[in-house]
C-alpha cells in the first residue's frame, strides 16, 4: 500500500472531502435543474447541505480539530468569498489574460483548490494569537509542569 509523507496527509485527505462535496455539489445542481428549480435555489440548497458537511468532514477527518460555531462561522465566510475569489480567478484567466475557455476553467479550478484548502485550515484550525484559548482550543493549553 502507498504510503504518503506526512506532509501530504492534510492535502490529500481535502481532496478526497473535496471531490466529494464537489461531486455532492453537481448532484444537486443537475437534480435541482432536472427537477425544474431554478438554479439559484439549487446554489442555495448546495450551501444548506454540503457546506454543514463539508465543514464537519474537514474539522474531523481532513484537519482532525475540534468542532465550533466559530470555526463554522469562518468556514462559511471563507465559502463565500471563495466565490468572489472564482470569479476574479475566471476575469483573470479568461477576460484580462484571454485565454480559452478550456485552460481558463481549469486554471481557476486549481486556483481555487488551493485557495480553498487555505481558507478551510485557517477556519477550522485557527488559534487566537496571545489570547486565552477558547474552550474548543483547550488541548493546545500547555499542561502544568
Amino acid at each position: 500500500m502507498l504510503k504518503l509523507p506526512s506532509a501530504l496527509h492534510q492535502p490529500s485527505r481535502y481532496l478526497v472531502v473535496g471531490g466529494l462535496c464537489a461531486l455532492l455539489n453537481n448532484v444537486i445542481l443537475i437534480g435541482g435543474d432536472f427537477a425544474g428549480l431554478h438554479y439559484a435555489v439549487s446554489i442555495l440548497l448546495t450551501f444548506v447541505l454540503v457546506l454543514p458537511a463539508a465543514y464537519m468532514a474537514h474539522a474531523l477527518w481532513t484537519f482532525r480539530s475540534p468542532m465550533s460555531w466559530q470555526a463554522f462561522g469562518r468556514f462559511i465566510g471563507g465559502s463565500v468569498s471563495s466565490l468572489i475569489v472564482a470569479s476574479f480567478a475566471v476575469w483573470l484567466f479568461r477576460g484580462a489574460l484571454q485565454l480559452p475557455m478550456l485552460v481558463a476553467a481549469p486554471l481557476a479550478t486549481v486556483a481555487m483548490t488551493i485557495y480553498n484548502y487555505v481558507m478551510a485550515k485557517w477556519a477550522i484550525s485557527h488559534r487566537r494569537a496571545g489570547g486565552p484559548a477558547s474552550e474548543l482550543d483547550s488541548d493546545d493549553v500547555p499542561e502544568a509542569a
